[in-house]
């Protein structure tokens, strides 16, 4: 089995870099998807990438004259975040101002991120998902993807005065109780609405070959990622994870399959997966989530314990951690999807491995500047606080003697 992994893993790494080659003689033909900011804010590119990805048929195609790149900072792992200021030809069918996602310049980001469809994934989640959901999403006017490339053309949030976004400082001091309490009913409005659908019914919806951890390539990847980062993360951060998270990551992984069965069996919904405070904004009175790049098939609780540990300070979550929980139960019944508080509470005892192992990977092997460096830095704390706080280790240990009997 291991030699067939390590040929499954020589392949998909090969298959990536045939993705980067091809585009390459893609751009030699003039046939490559344009993806470069300074290509992107030149108004023919634009124009051809709007009328050719546009999520909906315009009667006349749409012309831009005019592109100048607002300087509006916005940091991303993966993505450069253009905000775009345009004038049209004639009637003017889109806004004054667009906000544009491509894919960072680097080749390694490139073939990684075609690797695990993070961005072919984010592309079909906005033509197709997005419209459909029980709460507001950037509306998107183009989207399209090809191997190693993708563009995602929305609209510029910033200038909706109804809208207020998070940025990092929001992260590092967490937010209040009232806005937790908000983004938990938003959970709960979106893990009610596809709840216990059958198989087929949520891949006519997401298919499951853009699944995080079980399909068939980004599953085999991602045991892989989680194996390894363990050890380039304490190399890192050194410290930071004391001996008995550490030893109880090596277990999770060692028992990969069996927690695997665990976490995506019975009724599932659908999950933002990424679900950290920066990735809500507040729209009047709710709350809207923007960022689908993680969207996947799974627990609602996973949502919730993710946004709960990232998003506020370990001694503000320990006073409020189970009231927070059992709130979002009941939020769940208000909206029609009533769930067990006692076994959903040991459902978030076995998630947080998953913050845990979401930040290992990304400091284990990510390449962050200044300011990602301090917030992920305090993420890793409030990780390892959660794990130990709710003792997922114990968790584990029963969970695997259940198992073998």
């Amino acid at each position: 089995m291991a030699i067939l992994n390590a040929v499954k893993i020589v392949l998909i790494v090969i298959r990536g870099l045939g993705r980067l080659v091809l585009d390459a003689l893609g751009d030699i033909t003039g046939r490559g998807l344009p993806f470069k900011a300074d290509d992107i804010v030149q108004p023919e590119i634009l124009t051809r990438l709007l009328n050719r990805g546009a999520l909906q048929p315009h009667t006349t195609p749409i012309v831009i004259n005019t592109v100048v790149r607002q300087d509006i900072p916005s940091v991303s792992s993966n993505c450069q975040n253009l905000v775009l200021t345009i004038k049209q030809a004639g009637d003017a069918t889109l806004p004054s101002s667009l906000f544009v996602k491509v894919p960072m310049e680097p080749l390694a980001t490139r073939w990684f991120f075609s690797i695990i469809n993070s961005w072919q994934l984010e592309s079909y989640f906005f033509r197709h998902v997005a419209q459909t959901l029980p709460l507001r999403t950037p509306k998107t006017y183009a989207t399209a993807w090809r191997r190693s490339r993708f563009y995602l053309v929305q609209e510029n949030l910033h200038e909706d005065p109804a809208v207020e976004l998070f940025i990092n400082p929001d992260m590092m001091t967490g937010p209040s109780l009232e806005r937790v309490y908000s983004c938990l009913d938003t959970f709960a409005r979106l893990h009610a609405f596809h709840y216990d659908l059958s198989g087929d019914e949520r891949e006519a919806i997401l298919p499951m070959d853009y699944h995080l951890f079980v399909s068939p390539t980004m599953g085999l990847v991602a045991r892989n990622l989680n194996r390894l980062a363990l050890a380039p993360c304490i190399k890192k951060r050194p410290g930071e994870i004391p001996t008995d998270v550490s030893e109880a990551y090596r277990l999770t992984i060692s028992h990969w399959d069996d927690l695997l069965e665990f976490w995506f069996s019975g009724p599932l919904s659908l999950l933002h997966g990424d679900s950290h405070l920066g990735n809500f904004f507040v729209c009047g009175q709710e709350m809207g989530m923007l960022d689908w790049q993680a969207a996947h098939w799974g627990k609602g609780i996973r949502d919730v314990q993710y946004f709960l540990i990232d998003s506020l300070p370990a001694q503000t979550l320990a006073a409020h951690e189970r009231e927070l929980v059992e709130y979002y139960v009941q939020r769940r019944a208000h909206h029609g999807t009533a769930i067990d508080f006692e076994q959903t509470w040991q459902e978030y005892r076995s998630f947080t491995f998953h913050t845990l192992m979401t930040i290992i990977v990304t400091i284990g092997f990510g390449a962050l500047n200044e300011d990602q460096d301090a917030l992920f830095t305090e993420v890793l704390r409030r990780s390892v606080a959660a794990v130990q706080r709710v003792d997922y280790s114990g968790w584990l240990r029963d969970f695997l003697a259940s198992s073998s009997t």
